[in-house]
C-alpha cells in the first residue's frame, strides 16, 4: 500500500528559494523583504504548490481575516444582493464574510453579534434590526456599545442615538423624493405609498419624504398603507385597496421595496388592471426582482457595487481606529412600469 503524498512545508520552500524559513514566513505574512529575495520565495511557492497555514498566519498577525455581517432577513432581495456585493469586495481584499441572519429577531441579533465578537472577527457590519428601531431600548444601546468597544463596527443604513459609530448611509429619502417626483411629473395625483412598519425609523422617514414632495408640488398628500416588506404582504394590501370604491383606487403605487411593489402589481393584473396603462408601479432597492418582472419595474437603485465598496473601505478604516461616515446617492431607474395616467 502506497503512502499518501507528503504535504509541502515551509522548509521545502525555503530550501528551493535558498533562504531561511523566517524569510519565507515574512513573505507569506506580507512583511517587508528584499525585492529579489521575495520574488525567489514567490517563485518557489508557485513551483511547490505550498499552501500557508492560515490559522498560524492569523495567530501571527493577530487577525482572523474574517468579517461578520449581521442582517435581518437574507431572503429579502435587498439584503441578499447587498451581502453578495460586499462578499465579493471582501474576498478581493482577502477577507471571508460570515453571515448572521437574525430572522427579524432582536434577541437573535444580539446573539449573533456577541458570538461573532467572541470569535474575534476583525470587523462587524450591521444592517437593519436595532439600528432602524424608532425607540431602541437602553439595553440595546448598552449592548451595542459593548460590542463596538471590542470589535470595529460599521452600521449600514441606520444609526443609534448617542453613539459615535462608523456608518454608510444611502440617501433613501432622496430616492423617495425622486420616485415621487417622477410619478407627479407624469401627472399622477392619486399615489399610494405601500408598505413598511410604523415602528421602523426608515418607514417613517420615507413616508415623510413622500408627503413633503406632494406639498412641494402643491398636490394633496398621497395615501399610505402598511404592509410589511414581503411580496405576499404587498399582495394582501393591494386586495384591500381594490375592495374599496373604484373612484378611490390609486393610479400609481410606490412600494417600500421591490417585493411589495411586485406583490401589489400581481394582484392588480389579476383584477384586470393593465400596467402601466391603468396603474403605474414603482419599487425600491433595484433588486433582480425588478428587472425580471414584466413589465420591468421602475425602481430606486442603491448602487450596490458603490455601496459595497464604500462599506468595506469604511470597515477597514474603522479597524485602524478611525470613525468614518459615508453617504451614497441613490439612482432612479425608469423602466416600463410607469406612464402618464389615462
Amino acid at each position: 500500500m502506497s503512502r499518501p503524498p507528503r504535504a509541502v512545508t515551509i522548509y521545502d520552500v525555503a530550501q528551493l528559494a535558498g533562504v531561511s524559513t523566517s524569510t519565507v514566513s515574512r513573505v507569506v505574512n506580507g512583511r517587508r523583504v528584499d525585492e529579489a529575495m521575495a520574488e525567489r520565495v514567490q517563485t518557489a511557492i508557485r513551483e511547490t504548490g505550498f499552501q500557508p497555514n492560515l490559522l498560524a498566519r492569523s495567530l501571527y498577525l493577530q487577525q482572523s481575516r474574517m468579517l461578520g455581517f449581521v442582517l435581518p432577513d437574507i431572503s429579502n432581495p435587498f439584503f441578499a444582493t447587498l451581502f453578495m456585493a460586499i462578499e465579493r469586495q471582501a474576498l478581493d481584499h482577502g477577507y471571508t464574510l460570515l453571515l448572521g441572519n437574525t430572522l427579524n429577531d432582536l434577541t437573535l441579533e444580539a446573539r449573533h453579534l456577541r458570538i461573532m465578537s467572541e470569535r474575534q472577527v476583525d470587523g462587524l457590519i450591521l444592517a437593519g434590526g436595532r439600528i432602524n428601531e424608532v425607540n431602541p431600548s437602553a439595553e440595546l444601546l448598552a449592548d451595542t456599545e459593548r460590542i463596538q468597544k471590542r470589535t470595529p463596527l460599521v452600521m449600514v443604513n441606520g444609526e443609534l442615538p448617542g453613539m459615535s459609530s462608523s456608518a454608510v448611509q444611502v440617501d433613501e429619502l432622496e430616492g423617495v423624493r425622486d420616485a415621487t417626483r417622477h410619478l407627479l411629473n407624469l401627472g399622477h395625483t392619486r399615489i399610494l405609498f405601500l408598505g413598511g412598519v410604523p415602528n421602523v425609523r426608515a418607514t417613517r422617514q420615507k413616508r415623510a419624504a413622500f408627503a413633503e414632495e406632494h406639498l412641494a408640488a402643491g398636490v394633496a398628500p398621497g395615501q399610505t398603507l402598511d404592509s410589511s416588506y414581503e411580496l405576499a404582504a404587498g399582495a394582501e394590501a393591494m386586495r384591500s385597496v381594490l375592495a374599496g370604491p373604484r373612484s378611490q383606487w390609486p393610479t400609481a403605487i410606490l412600494g417600500i421595496n421591490d417585493p411589495v411593489a411586485v406583490g401589489a402589481a400581481h394582484v392588480a393584473v389579476g383584477a384586470g388592471l393593465r400596467i402601466p396603462a391603468d396603474l403605474s408601479v414603482v419599487g425600491f432597492d433595484d433588486t433582480p426582482l425588478a428587472s425580471t418582472f414584466y413589465p420591468p419595474l421602475t425602481t430606486v437603485s442603491h448602487r450596490y457595487e458603490t455601496l459595497a465598496r464604500l462599506t468595506l473601505e469604511t470597515v477597514l478604516q474603522t479597524m485602524q481606529g478611525e470613525r468614518v461616515q459615508r453617504s451614497v446617492t441613490p439612482e432612479l431607474v425608469v423602466r416600463a412600469s410607469t406612464a402618464a395616467p389615462r
